[in-house]
């Protein structure tokens, strides 16, 4: 990977990149790529595929009837109208 294609993938990802940085970046992405080819030559015809998911484990929508609404907002730490008020964590 060369600074062309660290520019293109910031670029594609909507990142700025630093000019001071992009050498660095360059560098860094390249060990991970190296460490990615030093995978490919583990042998892994013996191995069974890993999956852990052998059933769905998620369960149907149900829409339920919430009468104690109000018992619970009443110990939310703070509420906007039938809400519970958070502090903002996206930007």
């Amino acid at each position: 990977m060369d600074r062309d294609g660290i520019l293109r993938i910031a670029k594609l990802a909507r990142l700025e990149i630093e000019e001071e940085k992009i050498e660095k970046f360059t560098k860094e992405f390249n060990k991970i790529l190296n460490y990615f080819e030093k995978l490919r030559e583990v042998d892994t015809e013996e191995v069974e595929p890993f999956t852990f998911l052998k059933e769905n484990f998620f369960r149907e929508d149900e829409v339920k009837n919430f009468e104690d609404r109000e018992k619970i907002l009443e110990i939310a730490p703070e509420r906007q109208d039938r809400f519970f008020k958070v502090k903002k964590v996206i930007e």
